[in-house]
């Protein structure tokens, strides 16, 4: 673990590197279209850095963390779009705004990994008490499988009676977004209904795959038809999900059977790396279809010629990392840093609160803040509207540094990267715990590094996909404190 604070050391440096190359490029060549590519691809490669880290100083384990995954992130939803020809920022917004963006991108991983390298003996040592309980939870092959099989099952039964009728349940897992889903099993409004009542039912249900894991790989051979039952019910939580067309739902449920798959072969060689390589393409692929049609996608699959000739495509995904789909946050972002502060003042804090409560029922709470994303059309930000493109949908994400700084500029971006160092900081305590015996320690920290890259999309995509977490720790912390008594 001291390897990852000497890391972050090291990141924090090469941030700052990449932060002064964007603003000599930004003062003396703003509107070169060459310094968009100098500063991105910079940037870019500073971000590979902790993957060459863990390589070179043969910790391939640490990968396996959320310093490196958080630091790894911005290329995904941020640099690509700045540099690659077809995307919405390379194409649409001036070379001195891609490039501002890009330096204030570096300045939040600088602050996030100075935060972590400072603060990583306290938050260490307060993680590794707190889930010290984790040692003390010896459950078997049984209850994993049990504990799977009821978190499968008991969300259907109730969401039937829920619903009053199977063609509505059957409609809210198969038809995503154009059921009015979207996130398996619950069909609700924008702005939040008596539905939100039943949240806690599709956490639970959005365990069964890391549950149904575990139980598999506590099993013994020969025995493995029930907990191997109780797999297939995880692969189907995830098959779910991913008619839901959302690309972050499916990515959540799956990733502890994609972690615990790179986790156990990660000693195995280059020929296992080079089958992760595939692997990711193809995941890569399934999310291109997701995002091409959203919803109906067992239509789809049947005929995906037909679905794409239907749309205008000439395929129904892509393999091609450069052809993806990305979330027009450099774009949007962009668009932000060339009119705050000049036109507008910034946001101030309304939409972390308002994400934060965002589990409480308006049942309850009928005055609850509203996020900026759940309100119409006419209340599109002005930013927005004056770029050149039209964007038909407040739900937009600007990255989690486009957040920070809409909230309040560079303060801004100093207070949210803040919490995401602690929150990477506190789960990476988990890698203290993490051995190969123990899968439930290692699953928890899958979710967790799931979190700190998905997390990087949008503060909302944090918060919403920490709640299924944080229930399985406060029933875990239940058990544990049950058991010590």
């Amino acid at each position: 673990m001291l390897l990852l604070r000497r890391m972050a050391q090291f990141c924090a440096k090469l941030q700052l590197t990449s932060a002064f190359t964007s603003a000599i490029l930004f003062t003396f060549f703003p509107n070169d279209q060459i310094s968009v590519y100098i500063s991105g691809y910079t940037a870019l490669l500073v971000s590979l850095v902790p993957l060459v880290y863990c390589f070179v100083n043969k910790m391939i384990v640490l990968i396996f963390s959320c310093l490196v995954i958080f630091n790894v992130a911005p290329i995904w939803f941020l640099y690509l779009e700045a540099v690659l020809p077809g995307y919405d920022a390379h194409d649409n917004i001036q070379p001195e705004y891609i490039v501002l963006t890009i330096l204030y991108v570096a300045i939040f991983q600088f602050s996030f990994n100075a935060y972590y390298a400072l603060l990583w003996k306290p938050v260490s040592r307060r993680s590794i008490r707190f889930f010290k309980f984790l040692n003390f939870l010896n459950f078997g092959t049984g209850f994993y499988t049990k504990t799977a099989l009821v978190a499968f099952i008991l969300p259907l039964v109730a969401f039937y009676f829920y619903y009053g009728s199977g063609e509505v349940l059957w409609r809210a897992l198969t038809a995503g977004r154009s059921g009015g889903g979207g996130t398996g099993l619950i069909m609700r409004s924008a702005v939040g209904d008596s539905s939100a009542f039943m949240l806690p039912l599709v956490w639970i249900w959005q365990l069964v795959p890391l549950l149904s894991s575990i139980a598999l790989i506590r099993s013994a051979r020969g025995n493995r038809f029930m907990p191997g039952l109780a797999f297939f019910f995880g692969l189907l939580v995830i098959f779910v999900f991913f008619l839901g067309g959302s690309r972050s739902a499916m990515v959540f449920v799956a990733a502890p059977v994609l972690f615990f798959f790179f986790y156990y072969n990660r000693n195995k060689g280059i020929k296992f790396w080079i089958l992760a390589g595939f692997l990711m393409t193809f995941f890569i692929g399934v999310m291109e279809f997701q995002v091409r049609f959203r919803g109906n996608l067992l239509e789809v699959i049947a005929d995906p010629a037909k679905a794409a000739a239907a749309r205008g495509l000439s395929s129904a995904t892509t393999f091609d990392l450069t052809e993806s789909h990305r979330d027009n946050n450099m774009y949007l972002f962009c668009l932000m840093v060339k009119s705050y502060p000049d036109q507008y003042d910034f946001e101030g804090f309304n939409d972390f609160f308002a994400t934060l409560l965002n589990p409480v029922p308006r049942a309850l709470w009928p005055n609850k803040p509203l996020m900026a994303g759940a309100k119409d059309l006419s209340t599109q930000r002005s930013f927005i509207l004056e770029g050149p493109l039209n964007i038909g949908t407040t739900s937009l994400t600007f990255s989690i540094v486009g957040n920070a700084y809409l909230a309040s500029g560079l303060l801004g971006i100093l207070i949210y990267s803040l919490i995401y160092t602690l929150f990477c900081l506190f789960f990476d305590g988990l890698l203290f715990f993490s051995l190969p015996e123990d899968p439930l320690t290692i699953g928890i920290l899958a979710i967790g590094i799931f979190l700190a890259f998905w997390g990087y999309r949008d503060f909302f995509a944090l918060v919403s996909f920490l709640y299924p977490l944080l229930l399985l720790i406060f029933v875990l912390k239940f058990i544990h404190f049950l058991k010590s008594r």
